[in-house]
């Protein structure tokens, strides 16, 4: 007795379609390729061709996590905000906190310090205060004082987080010993942002 069809091999998918995911796989895949080979140390053509890629990679807010995972990555941006309350005490909250968990939730703030980072470098300055006029400081800043009841006052620093030097890490491997990234010596001078009032 023939047994009725499993419908397995049912109908493929239009030509177009197939053509338009295969294009979709290509962008991205080159754009992939494009973004590790313009790490540092690169050639200029390297990082006109993944310059050609900025768009795709504001798009998908990828723009620096290539960087970040290959040799010579630059330093990291660490968020810093200082919560001031109506009772006279102070808090500090640090993004991205290395004791968050799970993991992905510290990604997240890692990639909200790196945001941020890029939009105060590109925002103005306040001639008078020197304060930065990024909108995206400010809403951050918001969303603190909604967080944070009894919270009067924001002020939001950056600072870098550097890395330890190929030369350094291949001293302590052949010592024996591991390396404080914790030490202050990896860390930058704080850049004030700003400072903002719960009030408004």
């Amino acid at each position: 007795m023939a047994r009725p069809e499993s419908g397995e091999g049912g109908a493929g998918w239009p030509g177009w379609a197939k053509l338009g995911v295969s294009a979709l796989l290509v962008l991205h895949g080159t754009a992939v390729v494009a973004a590790v080979l313009a790490a540092s140390p690169s050639s200029g053509l390297q990082r006109a061709v993944a310059d050609q890629f900025r768009w795709y990679y504001q798009l998908l807010d990828q723009g620096y996590t290539y960087r970040f995972y290959t040799a010579g990555a630059p330093p990291t941006p660490i968020l810093f905000a200082e919560l001031e309350f109506e009772d006279g005490r102070s808090e500090e909250i640090r993004v991205p906190d290395r004791s968050q968990a799970p993991r992905l939730r510290f990604q997240r703030h890692l990639a909200i310090a790196y945001h941020l980072f890029e939009d105060v470098r590109r925002a103005p300055r306040d001639p008078d205060t020197g304060d930065s006029r990024s909108r995206w400081a400010a809403s951050y800043a918001r969303h603190l004082c909604r967080e944070h009841p009894g919270c009067r006052r924001v002020t939001l620093f950056l600072q870098d987080h550097l890395n330890p030097s190929p030369r350094e890490l291949v001293e302590a491997a052949r010592e024996g010993r591991t390396i404080d990234v914790e030490d202050p010596r990896y860390y930058g001078d704080r850049l004030r942002i700003g400072a903002y009032s719960c009030d408004d």
